[in-house]
């Protein structure tokens, strides 16, 4: 009887399992559509109850990450990617987002630093690529205007 009993057990436990990623999933896709409509704080609360059911996510944590940086929340963004990182299979995504999160904030030493780790966990990622020379050569303009005032001012 106990074998049988143990077995109702697992099944009804592999069904609770089933379900909560069931709803994890449809939060996940309720703040995705929620954010297409611009409507960030009602993906930022779909998440947050998605967080509720597993805060070791990294898909909750990126859209976290992300709505609160579409919000102007720099440091709650941040937050959100960085624990992303712990959990994360593909650390190159967090530390993009961490890269394109510093140089929306017009940070570019910070953004090249991250887009640099991105490429350190995956040569191969184009995304990475493309921000870093970006903010690469944005930093490198920004140089060369400082050197033309300055060399303005004194001669």
């Amino acid at each position: 009887m106990s074998d049988k009993f143990d077995t109702l057990n697992e099944i009804s436990e592999y069904i609770r399992r089933i379900n909560s990623k069931m709803l994890l999933l449809k939060l996940i896709v309720k703040a995705k559509s929620e954010y297409d409509k611009y409507d960030y704080e009602a993906g930022r609360r779909s998440l947050i109850e998605a967080y509720m059911i597993n805060k070791k996510s990294p898909v909750v944590l990126r859209g976290l990450g992300c709505i609160n940086q579409y919000m102007g929340k720099w440091k709650s963004a941040a937050r959100y990617f960085k624990k992303a990182l712990k959990y994360s299979d593909k650390k190159e995504v967090e530390y993009a987002l961490l890269g394109v999160l510093y140089y929306v904030q017009d940070k570019l030493e910070e953004a090249i630093e991250y887009f640099n780790l991105a490429l350190d966990n995956n040569d191969s990622y184009d995304y990475a690529y493309e921000g870093r020379n970006q903010a690469m050569l944005e930093n490198h303009l920004r140089i060369t205007d400082l050197q033309n005032t300055l060399k303005k001012n004194i001669f």
